[in-house]
């Protein structure tokens, strides 16, 4: 859990280039990868029509990934991850868990 509060954290301040791209590379793949099927493309066309009201042409969408940068991950880190409230699930003896308001404080903190 420690290591998961950090990673989203980092997320606002340390995040590099060379991560972003490889985020980048990583979602493409997921992206394209999962289309083969026409289940699957119609699972797409539906998911797009829900989100953005349209489908948005495949270029459209790599033009838009593709002017993600750093400090686009780090603003919208900030704003939406920081310090914000956290939802968490725990099975067995809690006894070593930490307070929730003790874990959303993590989010905030920035450890170097």
């Amino acid at each position: 859990m420690d290591e998961l509060l950090f990673a989203v954290s980092g997320l606002a301040f340390n995040v590099t280039d060379e991560e972003v791209e490889r985020g980048k590379r990583q979602l493409k793949t997921t992206l394209f990868g999962s289309l083969d099927s026409t289940t699957a493309i119609a699972e797409d066309i539906g998911r797009q029509l829900l989100v953005y009201g349209r489908r948005i042409p495949i270029s459209e969408l790599l033009l838009r990934l593709d002017a993600i940068d750093t400090s686009e991950v780090k603003r919208v880190a900030r704003q939406h991850l920081l310090g914000k409230d956290i939802a968490v699930t725990a099975l067995g003896p809690l006894d070593r868990m930490p307070a929730l308001a003790d874990l959303r404080r993590r989010t905030s903190t920035r450890r170097l």
